[in-house]
């Protein structure tokens, strides 16, 4: 049976369409089926029961239901929609107005409206769900006008009302289930296909940041050697400054991969992996003292990388320029949360910047940290108070 009927769910549905698209067209698919089922219930009941007013309304309805195939499959899931929802409006309101208020044919809305909610409500189909949803209302609008104009004439004696109006409410709750589990069942379906996607999509990102890190490794590894085997103390330094640069870029990736989190990154443990490092390379004295207040915030990989640079350009920085004889040099970095935003705060006791006006800079550090800075749409800003001190404001993108 089910391989019968998923080819028949499955009509329409384009290589090109997202993942609830497609579920969206395979719920069409089920909804018509089981109109054509219920269409040829009312045929056999109404044949049945000697209704022959309904039987030829039943039938013309049977066969719009696989015109949602055919418009599936030819055109989109919007014009479906749309024919299926006016289509079965336009049906149940002439239905109603011929059987008559005590018909119940008005519960027939009730799996109808539910139809409305799982089939379109979505952010990319909201003004179709208010389009379609405004006609529904209109349609009862029209059946509760014609009832209040009409009174209580119908073309059924009081007995055949009776017995028709049990049959419309076993048919409208059966409808009504029906819509519900099928629905049900492909929208679960639908969230089963989207967490499947979603963890190929970490283990994917997370085999990036691996190799990623793993590259800028070695680049490392590289400039560390290259700084090792030369003889000229200018290449070390600009060798050493480039390791680190690298470094810091590969430490984030690093520590994104080994927290398993791909969505961001803990910068409190980062930015003590990173001191920890450049403090290492630059011999580990136990004439300096870095303070460290920090809260754990998560970065998202755009924001990480920048703050990390800057963080080992202003850390290096210190350590290159910021000693005092008979001073032991202190660094503070300060990282916290207010009001929406995130603000980096950058101290040492060193002699301090003597011009800081960076319009004529020809520093590449400050260049760089004014770059990066310029990347995440952050506010910074540099002056003197009994050493240097950065300041950095942003916040993170939605």
């Amino acid at each position: 049976m089910k391989q019968f009927i998923e080819p028949i769910i499955a009509i329409g549905i384009k290589p090109h369409y997202l993942t609830w698209e497609s579920h969206l067209v395979r719920k069409l698919n089920t909804i018509a089926i089981i109109g054509m089922f219920n269409m040829t219930a009312g045929i056999a009941l109404f044949w049945y029961f000697d209704y022959p007013d309904f039987i030829l309304d039943c039938f013309i309805a049977f066969f719009a239901f696989p015109v949602v195939f055919i418009l599936n499959k030819y055109t989109n899931y919007i014009w479906t929609s749309y024919w299926f929802f006016i289509w079965g409006f336009l049906f149940f309101t002439s239905l109603s107005l011929k059987m008559g208020k005590d018909s119940m044919m008005l519960l027939f809305y009730f799996p109808m409206i539910i139809a409305i909610v799982q089939l379109l409500g979505r952010k990319e189909m909201l003004k179709h769900l208010i389009i379609i949803s405004l006609l529904c209302l209109s349609s009862i609008a029209v059946i509760l006008i014609g009832y209040s104009k009409n009174g209580d004439q119908s073309i059924l004696t009081i007995g055949n009302i009776n017995s028709l109006s049990i049959i419309n409410i076993l048919i409208a709750i059966t409808t009504t289930i029906s819509f519900t589990i099928s629905i049900t069942f492909e929208s679960i379906s639908q969230e089963n296909e989207i967490k499947k996607m979603l963890l190929e999509k970490d283990v994917l990102l997370a085999e990036v940041f691996h190799r990623v890190k793993n590259n800028m490794n070695i680049v490392t590894s590289l400039l560390n050697l290259k700084k090792n085997m030369s003889d000229s103390l200018e290449v070390k330094a600009a060798l050493e400054d480039c390791r680190n640069r690298v470094f810091s870029m590969a430490l984030v990736h690093n520590n994104i991969f080994n927290s398993n989190n791909v969505i961001g990154l803990n910068f409190k443990d980062y930015i003590q992996n990173l001191v920890g490092e450049i403090r290492n390379s630059h011999g580990n004295s136990e004439n300096d003292e870095i303070i460290l207040v920090t809260e754990n915030i998560n970065l998202d990989l755009a924001n990480a990388i920048p703050c990390g640079l800057i963080l080992n350009e202003l850390i290096t920085n210190s350590y290159k320029y910021g000693h005092v004889e008979n001073q032991k040099l202190q660094i503070q970095i300060i990282f916290y949360l207010e009001d929406g935003c995130i603000k980096l705060v950058v101290k040492d006791n060193g002699p301090g910047l003597k011009n800081l006006d960076f319009s004529v800079s020809n520093s590449l550090g400050i260049d760089l940290i004014k770059s990066l800075s310029d990347q995440i749409n952050g506010t910074y800003s540099f002056h003197n108070e009994n050493g240097l001190v950065f300041r950095l404001e942003f916040t993170e993108a939605d």
